[in-house]
C-alpha cells in the first residue's frame, strides 16, 4: 500500500491488487480502519481525512465499506469484495499517519 498526493505520512490511500494500484472508498472508513492501514505501513497513529486534501485517484476503486476492528492485519478487514463499490474518486479515503 502507499500514500499518494501528500507526504510520507499522509495522502490518498492506495493498495495494489492483481498488479494494479487502486483506491479505497471512504464509505464507513473510521479511525480504527485508518490505524490498521497506518500500522501496516509502520506508522503508529492515524486519522481518516477528507479526500479533498489529497485529490481523487484514477483507475480502479479496489475497496469499499472497509471495516477493521483496529487490531488485525488490513488484509483481514471486512469489505464488499475486491472491485465491488458504489463510489467515485471524489470519495477516495485519505490518511494522516504519524
Amino acid at each position: 500500500m502507499r500514500l499518494v498526493g501528500g507526504s510520507q505520512n499522509r495522502g490518498r490511500l492506495e493498495v495494489i491488487h492483481d498488479g494494479r494500484w487502486g483506491t479505497v472508498c471512504d464509505d464507513d472508513f473510521s479511525n480504527a480502519d485508518a490505524a490498521v492501514f497506518c500500522r501496516s505501513m509502520g506508522k503508529p497513529y492515524a486519522n481518516a481525512r477528507a479526500i479533498a486534501r489529497f485529490g481523487g485517484g484514477s483507475g480502479p476503486i479496489h475497496l469499499d465499506d472497509v471495516n477493521c476492528d483496529g487490531v488485525q492485519d488490513w488484509r483481514f478487514c471486512r469489505h464488499r469484495g475486491w472491485g465491488v463499490d458504489n463510489c467515485n474518486h471524489g470519495e477516495d479515503v485519505g490518511l494522516h499517519c504519524n
